[in-house]
């Protein structure tokens, strides 16, 4: 009679049970950004573990950029709760390590993105239209500065997701928009004083503009494929420039 090879179970090591009660913590709000974790010795008597236990729990969670440890007096381990930045970063070095480009990021932009403008178009409510509207204002305040337009700029790509009132396309879209956001800071930085930059960035207001105009006529197909264009012009013209081509080259 044949027998069945049965898999070996792993039991979680003591500290990663720590760990994983003090993250759950910390992504509740039971405990907030920036404050203090209980001393150890409180920490060893209330899991009942020994303090090279704990030591390793908090270092899990170091790792993890869930706390930063400050030393020193008036040091100790402070709670940082999870942000874009941390997340983009570690998912740059991610795709770096998989051998994906910016135009790989791009290009997922766009299949993320172009769609958002479709949804919003769908609803196409005068809050949303006023909403967008209010950042189009923000962006002509600030045309004469190519850094800040390209900030305000990324700020509407961002509402554009945002608006459609989904946590989750939000925060997937935040992480390429970071990555590409990092890049366009430092094309500026070598072009910005261009008349090519410039132009540009007039073209991008437009296409804001025009976007408004689509989704408060409610013209989903109009509002989708202005977004996608528009998207692919803006890569276009940030990869076309010489320098980084990989997602760690910005992220370092």
């Amino acid at each position: 009679m044949a027998t069945t090879k049965l898999e070996t179970i792993r039991l979680p090591k003591a500290a990663e049970i720590v760990a994983r009660t003090l993250r759950r913590k910390i992504v509740t709000g039971e405990l907030e950004a920036d404050d203090p974790l209980p001393p150890e010795d409180q920490l060893m008597a209330e899991m009942g573990v020994a303090r090279t236990t704990v030591r390793e729990a908090l270092r899990i969670l170091e790792s993890e950029g869930l706390l930063v440890v400050r030393r020193g007096a008036g040091g100790g381990a402070r709670i940082r709760t999870p942000a874009v930045p941390m997340v983009s970063r570690y998912i740059g070095l991610l795709l770096q390590y998989e051998g994906a480009t910016l135009a790989d990021v791009h290009r997922a932009r766009v299949m993320l993105e172009a769609p958002a403008a479709g949804l919003l178009a769908e609803r196409g409510t005068p809050e949303i239209v006023a909403v967008l509207r209010g950042a189009l204002a923000e962006e002509a305040a600030v045309m004469g500065d190519p850094a800040q337009a390209s900030r305000a700029h990324g700020r509407f790509h961002h509402l554009v997701v945002q608006l459609t009132g989904c946590l989750t396309y939000d925060v997937l879209t935040s992480v390429t928009n970071r990555i590409i956001q990092v890049q366009s800071d430092r094309f500026l930085a070598a072009h910005g004083s261009e008349i090519s930059t410039r132009e540009g960035l007039e073209l991008a207001h437009r296409a804001h503009r025009k976007l408004i105009d689509l989704i408060a006529a409610r013209d989903v197909a109009g509002a989708e494929d202005l977004w996608r264009r528009h998207l692919q012009a803006g890569d276009a013209h940030l990869l076309s420039a010489p320098g980084a081509k990989s997602v760690l080259d910005l992220m370092e």
